[in-house]
């Protein structure tokens, strides 16, 4: 069996329209890391292409929650954190949610981001395990465990994914990072491949 994992997609439909469909089409199970809102500049349209992704491919599908699914999540069920979330890069995520003017925004955000959306967010795991094989957002969710492990969140400067004997760190700046990719690796084969800048 092939496990294709996605690396943080942080707003960027067109990078994860393209790696989805190649992603699907060659592997039999695709896991998506998290952190799909804040900083890149579509992540309404990116949580929508991902609940339809769900709704065609509920077998094959796995969602993990990133820290910027936490805060935006956290921001439309109450005010805490909102500062964090807006430094986190969320202005960007409630951009694509609302139309000038700002005012009230956080309310209005409340009002208008779609039932499925927050289903969605509600519904995200926080880990993945296959015999050989763990994926989690973050690495060090994964302390202790002895098997090969597969994160984002940590991205890499140098846009390409960091993969030693024990773990493949494939956050390489989609989003985040001057000319970033998204990234997929393909489990066993550790073959991977990007997106486009």
């Amino acid at each position: 069996m092939k496990t294709a994992f996605i690396g943080d997609i942080h707003g960027c439909v067109n990078e994860l329209r393209y790696v989805s469909r190649r992603a699907i089409q060659e592997a039999d199970h695709v896991v998506f890391l998290g952190d799909y809102v804040d900083r890149g500049p579509d992540s309404r349209s990116v949580l929508e292409e991902l609940v339809q992704f769900q709704t065609a491919f509920p077998r094959r599908t796995t969602f993990l929650r990133g820290n910027h699914d936490v805060a935006f999540l956290g921001v439309l069920d109450n005010d805490d954190g909102l500062e964090t979330f807006l430094k986190m890069g969320g202005a960007k995520t409630v951009r694509s949610y609302l139309d000038p003017p700002y005012l009230n925004a956080i309310s209005r955000l409340r009002s208008i981001v779609p039932r499925s959306h927050r289903h969605f967010l509600e519904s995200l795991e926080t880990i993945y395990t296959e015999t050989e094989v763990i994926a989690v957002h973050d690495c060090k969710d994964a302390h202790g465990d002895n098997r090969f492990v597969i994160a984002g969140h940590t991205s890499q400067s140098n846009l390409v994914p960091l993969i030693t004997d024990k773990t493949a760190l494939i956050d390489t700046g989609c989003g985040t990072l001057r000319g970033g990719r998204l990234t997929c690796l393909v489990w066993p084969t550790q073959e991977w491949w990007q997106s486009s800048e």
